[in-house]
């Protein structure tokens, strides 16, 4: 009788998994690179590679955004990529509610469910308007950006972004870019002192002191 209820459990079991019903575990919360891309293309990409992926955008347009000039290739149904000045990819802005994201996170999705997929996290407001806020581990710069609706928590905008989201960022961001381009910086190699002219010159001759 026992080994009939255990054939009867397995057997249940084995239908479950066949179609894909929960079996009582679930995937960890928590983030993983591919949080930190969209629709095949990374944050850091090059130009060349958003193009390969995602093909000739519809127009693009010259815009300062979190104090960086970049320019924003405008694409159908409402995505939007921009690139800096390096040409890499620093920002996707997702207004597409047929977009669906890791774990079937989609505008609209609940509270409950971006953090069950994505991790636990207090809402932060951004100009006023409340977002969780995911950073990418290994890289502080990258971050998920998904706006909630103030009341009802359900998800209302997407944004993946390498661009600084505080004031205090931005001015880090900007004293890591002058320290990296100021070791290349050519104005400094131009003002490079000649001393080349220095080994020709003849040793001074001391003569010692009369008494």
């Amino acid at each position: 009788m026992m080994q009939r209820t255990l054939g009867i459990l397995m057997a249940l079991l084995l239908a479950l998994t066949a179609l894909g019903l929960p079996t009582g575990r679930s995937e960890a919360a928590g983030l993983q690179d591919s949080d930190f891309s969209c629709r095949g293309v990374a944050l850091g990409a090059s130009e060349q590679e958003l193009f390969k992926a995602w093909g000739e955008p519809l127009f693009d347009k010259a815009e300062r955004r979190q104090g960086v000039t970049v320019k924003v290739y405008v694409y159908k149904d409402h995505y939007e990529a921009a690139v800096d000045k390096s040409g890499h990819v620093v920002d996707f802005v997702i207004k597409n509610d047929r977009y669906e994201a890791r774990g079937g996170i989609r505008l609209g999705a609940t509270s409950y469910w971006i953090q069950k997929t994505y991790g636990k996290a207090e809402r932060q407001r951004i100009d006023g308007m409340p977002y969780y806020i995911y950073t990418r581990e290994g890289h502080p710069h990258d971050h998920l950006l998904l706006g909630v609706d103030a009341q009802d928590g359900y998800l209302t905008s997407m944004r993946i972004t390498s661009l600084p989201l505080t004031d205090e960022e931005a001015e880090k961001r900007a004293l890591e870019d002058d320290a990296e381009e100021g070791a290349l910086d050519p104005r400094f190699a131009e003002k490079e002192i000649d001393i080349s002219a220095l080994g020709k010159a003849e040793a001074p001759i001391l003569k010692e002191a009369q008494p």
